[in-house]
């Protein structure tokens, strides 16, 4: 991944500069700009899937699984 700062902004003072950066842009493309316009708010979204992502949906969906083949189990398989 190639990524690189740019527009650099001095938020200190001339004595004491402090030069940091507004912009920054991947090559690919692995980040995507995403602006509110009623409030100003805004943020940046990964577009990328980690083991991490894959391993926390993989629990929550066979628990969901579970609990759906346990609910009907018990609605329609009569109890002895």
């Amino acid at each position: 991944m190639n990524c690189y700062l740019t527009d650099s902004v001095n938020l200190g003072t001339e004595e004491f500069p402090d030069w940091e950066y507004s912009e920054f842009y991947c090559e690919p493309e692995l980040f995507e700009y995403i602006k509110n316009e009623t409030t100003e708010a805004d943020f940046y979204l990964e577009k990328t899937f980690s083991y991490g992502d894959f391993f926390v949906l993989f629990f929550l969906m066979a628990f969901t699984l579970f609990k759906i083949v346990e609910v009907v189990w018990n609605k329609f398989v009569k109890r002895q």
